[in-house]
């Protein structure tokens, strides 16, 4: 299937930010809490939107959230740095550009985050229309940031393909009737997770496309 809309998440489908926020993360809390979380603990965190990620943690209190979110989203900047673009996503956007598919953004990050750590990588421009956690009241998993999507674009579920590195990516997607596609390169737990293709790699995705989309096995 020749999907027209390509839709990619950021956080480890793009680029790969695993480590700007889970460091920053762990700064934050061990500021606030005089605790250290070990890194392996924060995980969980990885592809849910901000203040969603402290139930995740088992953090419940307000004064507590409302101190370490500030400090994380702070620290998240000095952190920058080790945040890189996946290695094969630049020809694989110019691929699809090139075929005449129209690319477009859902992301957890608020609309500030998003032009401060998402737009110095400089392709920014190759999107579309981009969704960030400002333009919904309901975010991923909920199938609302897709349809704000397919709504802003005036198409349906049948042209889309969703790219995302998370079970939140994938269940976003399927809630919305929208084929996903599982990035395993940026994936920290892919068990369990159900999505319509799942890709090794940057590169592999590239190849599937100029196979002209082949069904899934």
């Amino acid at each position: 299937m020749n999907y027209p809309h390509i839709v990619f998440d950021i956080d480890n489908t793009l680029i790969d930010t695993t480590a700007a926020v889970l460091h920053s993360l762990q700064k934050a809390i061990r500021e606030v809490t005089g605790e250290h979380w070990e890194i392996s603990r924060l995980t969980p965190v990885l592809g849910i939107p901000g203040l969603n990620a402290f139930e995740m943690l088992g953090i419940r209190s307000p004064e507590q959230i409302f101190k370490i979110y500030p400090l994380w989203e702070q620290y998240m900047y000095s952190y920058q740095h080790t945040a890189y673009l996946y290695e094969g996503i630049l020809p694989l956007l110019e691929y699809l550009k090139s075929q005449g598919h129209v690319l477009g953004i859902i992301t957890s990050k608020t609309m500030e985050q998003y032009k401060n750590s998402f737009i110095p990588f400089g392709i920014g421009g190759m999107f579309r229309t981009v969704i960030t956690a400002d333009d919904t009241k309901q975010h991923k998993p909920h199938p609302a940031p897709m349809n704000t999507y397919m709504w802003l674009e005036d198409t349906d579920a049948s042209q889309v393909l969703y790219v995302g590195d998370s079970v939140y990516d994938m269940d976003c997607a399927r809630a919305a009737g929208v084929d996903s596609a599982l990035a395993l390169w940026g994936c920290c737990h892919p068990n369990g997770i159900v999505s319509t293709y799942r890709f090794a790699s940057p590169e592999s995705m590239t190849g599937w496309f100029r196979q002209g989309c082949p069904a899934p096995l």
